[in-house]
């Protein structure tokens, strides 16, 4: 399924508790992610022959976890929302928390457009 297919199937409302499992507090950002993702789902999605792969990767001292390389995130949004985006067997992530993952993602990793540049400075400010 193409990400912005994915995108489009949920509200926001439901992808934020998924994000806020994966990454306790992000509670305190959810303006910022929400921003993000109504460019997203309002935007318009670049054809793309590149996917985004959740796989089981190998971690530090032996740890496995679930997840997508960060290459499949490091494009123009428009790309990003054009690549197909699966799983391969083992991974028993639902398709809200890949979703969830992939919001996630494209705001720290993407090249995001300019109205949102106020919200990613705020995600990428350490808190004093």
């Amino acid at each position: 399924m193409k990400l912005q297919k994915l995108l489009q199937a949920y509200d926001f409302d439901e992808l934020m508790p998924e994000i806020n499992d994966m990454f306790p507090g992000t509670t305190k950002y959810r303006e910022q992610l929400k921003t993000a993702y109504d460019i997203l789902t309002n935007m318009h999605a670049v054809e793309s022959k590149k996917s985004i792969r959740y796989k089981i990767i190998d971690g530090e001292h032996n740890e496995k976890y679930m997840g997508a390389e960060d290459a499949g995130f490091e494009c123009n949004w428009e790309v990003a929302l054009g690549k197909d985006v699966s799983r391969e067997r083992g991974v028993d992530l639902t398709d809200a928390q890949i979703c969830a993952n992939c919001l996630v993602n494209l705001c720290f990793l993407g090249k995001y457009p300019k109205e949102f540049e106020k919200a990613h400075r705020i995600l990428t400010t350490p808190e004093r």
